[in-house]
Parts: C-alpha cells; structure tokens; sequence
C-alpha cells in the first residue's frame, strides 16, 4: 500500500454500516443505547471485581438464553463464531474420531471443515440447501459404527433454514456419543433447550440475537462433554483448552489470557436488557417480527427461498429476487435509502438476499426496511409504490398468536 491510508469519518452515513445505518443483516446487529453506553465506558482492570460480575452476568444470561442446566460452565472467550465452533471440537475430538457432521448450508459445511482440520474422519450428512437434514440420516450414521459427536447447525444463515434439532436430539438420546450444537444464529433469538434436549455443547458467539457487540465466543459446556476433555491428556490448542480457561470461569479474578472487558461490559448490560424482557417473550417477539417480515417481503414479490416444508428460523429470512432485478443491485439501492441487507451465499448467491430480524430489530425496524426495499424495488426494477410490503407485515404482526406459521413458511 502506498501513502497513509485514508482514516473514514464514521460520522458520516455515507459509511456502509455507519451510524446512520439501520442493519438488517445476520450479523451484526443493531445495539441498544445501555449498551453502547456500557461499551463506551473507560476500560477496567481485567481482573477487578466489577469485570468478575460482568463475566458472572455474561456466563448467567447466556446460559439462561439457552435452556442450559446448573451443571454447564459457560466460557466467555474473545473471539468470533467461528472460534466457537473449533472450541466446541478441540476439547474432544482427537484424530481418527469419527465425527457426523449434519449441514444443510455454509455453516454446516464449515463445522466439518474443522472436524476436518483436526483429524477427524468426518462423515457429512448434507441436505440439499433450502431442506433440513433428516433426523433417521444421523440414526442410520450412528448405526455404522462409534461416533465420538455430531455436529447440527441449529440454525444455517445462509438458508435461513432451521435443524429438526429435536428429531436429531431424540435419535441420539442414551448413546454415548455427543451432540454439538453451532447456535451462533439462533441464541437469543429462538429457544435452543439445551438441557432439555440433552445438548452436550453449544458454541454461538455475541453477535446477532443476543445483540452484544461482536467478538465475544460463547461456549457451553455440559457435564459429558468436560469429563470427555478431562479423560484426556492434552489438547492441540492452549488458547481453545477448556482446562485452562476452567479456573478463569470458576472465578473471573483469575488470570489466564486477557479478556475483551469492554465487550463484556457491554454484553453484561444485554443480558441484563434480556432479562428484564423475559427469555420467553422475547422468543415469542421474534418469532411474530419473522412472521412480519416474510409476509412484507412475499408481498414485495419476494417469498422465501427455502423448501416448502422446511422449518424456518425466527432470526432471518433468505427469500428469492423477483426476475429480472438484480440482487447485487437491489442491495446497493436499498443502502442507498439507509438500510443494509445481506447478499447470497454459495449456490443460491445469485438471485437471493437475506434480511435479518434479530435482537434489537423489532416490528418498527422491519417496517423501516420493507420501506427502503419497497422504494429500491421502485429504482431498480419498476415497481409501483403502494406500500403493500408494509401492510402485509402489520396484517400479520396482527395475526394472532404466534404459532408454526411464525417459524414455518413464509405466509
């Protein structure tokens, strides 16, 4: 690079994502002012109590959001998604385990890859992307021989697509093997269960429907899957090792690596917003904002791009770009009206969007972006304003209750 790079003003909305900018994307999400207030506090001591109860706070709520029991040590490490899901793996996993890797998107494929990377002989149970992988595909797997874990995307942001997470947690119950769980797009948002279920990890990370700044991994560590590391020796990674970060979680006075303390100042202040929400309701908020959303984006000419018979996620929507607009230039319009939404990935890049829902979005934040893609369909593809995207999605936020049509299709 030549020169001295250009320093952006990020008080500009001409910033994409800047602050000006609503974002509906899978990530991140928009944050609530306690918690950027949190964030924007002078750093503490990272090992001073008032950190310890941040960390306590973190470890409570996230636990809370899912479903985990008394026996789970939940660990706040810095770090993203996708350190999540290698943490989840390295603590157990040794080369030559067999491991089931259910997908049915890019997350899912991504999860095998780190099976992968650590010498793993993966077996992958791939659906078809818009569909969900059959539970009796991982009972037929199970019966080939030991399996040391599967591994389910709970829910796939590039499908919007959600896991039959019961059917799979029905067919593994009383076996040994361990159910990992990615629930990076879907704690916060929609109840994962874990204790109920009998999920032995769960990794997710801080920033979507939790709605904490990104960077914070979020691990969950149930009882089977800690006497799985402590039956063995060592792990290939010092930063991932459960054993070393375990004495830190116990008591967050402890040293082992420094912990981002901003992030988890801030997270402490979602958690606490949460809670005064409710965990329940605000599953419920998010399954009747999806039902809005999609009914807005099917009146758009947009329905979503999932199978018929799939099971929905509460936290996105993917759905199909009428012919012929073209998604690449639909995005840039929308962004120009002050709304970020996400491309495509993988085979359905071309020709799809995604619009998240999640955290802080609520029914006025889904209103405000079926306005803007009602007003960029205008520009780009010669649609008349008549603001049915918006009816649409207050019809059904009208609708009541918030039952299967709120995670099944698109109405």
């Amino acid at each position: 690079m030549n020169g001295r790079p250009e320093v952006p003003d990020w008080s500009t909305p001409a910033i994409e994502g800047g602050p000006e900018a609503l974002l509906l994307i899978p990530g991140p999400t928009p944050l609530a002012a306690e918690v950027l207030a949190a964030l924007a506090r002078p750093p503490l001591s990272h090992t001073a109590p008032a950190t310890a109860m941040a960390v306590r706070a973190v470890q409570a709520g996230v636990g809370a959001a899912l479903g985990a029991g008394p026996d789970v040590q939940v660990h706040v490490v810095p770090g993203s998604g996708t350190l999540a899901l290698e943490s989840s793996l390295v603590n157990v996993v040794e080369p030559g385990d067999r491991v089931v890797c259910c997908s049915h998107g890019y997350f899912g494929d991504r999860f095998a890859v780190v099976a992968e990377r650590l010498g793993a002989e993966v077996v992958r149970l791939e659906a078809p992307w818009g569909e969900g992988v059959d539970p009796a595909r991982v009972a037929a797997a199970l019966a080939q021989g030991p399996v040391r874990a599967v591994t389910v995307t709970h829910v796939d942001t590039s499908t919007a697509v959600a896991a039959p997470l019961a059917g799979v947690a029905d067919v593994m119950r009383g076996r040994d093997s361990l159910l990992v769980l990615d629930a990076v797009a879907s704690a916060g948002g929609m109840p994962v269960g874990m204790a109920r279920l009998g999920i032995d990890v769960v990794a997710t990370s801080s920033q979507k429907a939790l709605a904490m700044p990104a960077g914070l991994a979020l691990i969950a560590v149930g009882p089977r899957a800690l006497a799985r590391r402590a039956a063995r020796g060592g792990v290939g990674s010092l930063y991932l090792d459960w054993a070393a970060w375990a004495p830190v979680m116990e008591e967050p006075t402890r040293y082992f690596a420094t912990p981002a303390v901003n992030l988890v100042v801030a997270a402490a202040a979602a958690c606490r917003r949460a809670e005064a929400e409710g965990w329940g309701p605000r599953f419920a908020r998010h399954r009747l904002v999806a039902r809005a959303a999609r009914a807005g984006l099917a009146a758009l000419g947009m329905p979503v791009a999932a199978a018929p018979a799939a099971e929905l996620a509460a936290t996105l929507s993917a759905v199909r770009v009428p012919a012929p607009v073209d998604a690449v230039e639909l995005r840039r319009a929308v962004q120009e009206e002050g709304v970020v939404i996400a491309g495509g990935l993988g085979p359905w890049a071309e020709g799809t969007i995604r619009v998240g829902h999640m955290g802080e979005v609520r029914l006025p934040e889904v209103l405000t972006g079926l306005a803007a893609l009602e007003r960029a369909l205008a520009r780009v593809g010669g649609r008349r304003i008549d603001g049915a995207g918006a009816a649409a999605a207050l019809t059904a936020a009208g609708a009541k209750g918030d039952g299967p049509a709120a995670d099944g299709p698109s109405p």
